[in-house]
């Protein structure tokens, strides 16, 4: 946050944060459009992790997520969002579903990771024309594979000394991950990997809405970059609010972007992805914790 406050008074954006304009409305309608996609894809990850545990409906499904996103907002990493999904499951599911909900979060992780390093190498060689491509690509293609190769047998991890972080219940929440089956987690990460996507696509088409002029491939590398800083930075509420501004800010002005525009475009796609979605979801959390 005092990064943030630090570049918007150094640029004197409250002097030029007026003349941006919108010029194409319609790419701002289709993100929110997206927004529906967006979570509507998170709802069938949640059918496909609870396929084994209980039979969820898309309608309590999606309530499901939403009632979770809004939870997640008020926990560090968004950690918590499992309390306001399990409003949706039965009690005696309740452990399984914990464990499902960690597998899923661990996949939009994992996607995360491979699109953001993916993205970071493009950026490297197109932009910074960095001489050694060779062993980006080599180390790019190292920490993908190393990413992948933790999800499915996340039991990697859990070697001594380092299982000495954990505590019994995330050993065995790692060990209970770590037996579910690959078919199951290759549709999550599937899921994920499409997801990731499209808010990619979403934060495209925001800058676009705004008459940004950048190379296609330039922009995508950015955005997953930013993506892929914000996840690795720790936070503590409201679904990174500040945090990725801030990495955008950084990440953006490598290229030059007016510093207005960086932090509207953040700004607004906070509110329609998470902002909005939350205040909906905390509705159905609600409602359901007063009758369950």
């Amino acid at each position: 946050m005092g990064y943030l406050v630090y570049k918007i008074f150094a640029s004197s954006i409250l002097d030029s944060i007026h003349e941006i304009k919108m010029i194409k409305l319609e790419l701002i309608v289709f993100t929110l459009l997206l927004m529906i996609l967006n979570w509507g894809l998170e709802t069938k990850k949640w059918q496909v992790l609870l396929q084994n545990v209980q039979e969820l409906s898309f309608i309590n499904a999606f309530k499901s997520v939403l009632a979770g996103l809004s939870s997640g907002l008020l926990t560090p990493n968004r950690i918590g969002n499992f309390i306001g999904r399990l409003a949706y499951v039965n009690k005696e599911n309740h452990n399984q579903a914990t464990v499902n909900t960690l597998v899923g979060n661990l996949a939009q992780f994992i996607s995360t990771i491979l699109m953001g390093v993916i993205g970071f190498s493009f950026l490297l060689l197109l932009k910074f024309d960095v001489q050694n491509y060779i062993w980006i690509c080599v180390l790019s293609i190292f920490f993908s594979s190393l990413a992948c190769y933790v999800y499915f047998k996340p039991s990697v991890i859990n070697f001594m000394p380092l299982n000495k972080l954990f505590g019994d219940q995330t050993k065995l929440s790692i060990q209970e991950i770590n037996d579910s089956s690959t078919n199951l987690k290759v549709k999550v990460l599937g899921l994920s990997v499409v997801r990731y996507i499209v808010f990619c696509i979403q934060y495209f088409l925001l800058f676009k809405a705004f008459g940004l002029e950048i190379s296609t491939i330039v922009l995508f590398s950015l955005i997953t970059t930013v993506f892929l800083l914000t996840t690795l930075i720790p936070s503590l509420l409201f679904g990174k609010l500040f945090v990725r501004e801030s990495v955008a800010v950084f990440v953006f002005s490598l290229v030059s972007i007016d510093l207005s525009l960086i932090l509207l475009v953040a700004f607004l796609l906070w509110i329609i992805n998470l902002a909005i979605p939350a205040l909906i979801g905390s509705v159905f959390w609600l409602k359901q914790s007063r009758y369950a």
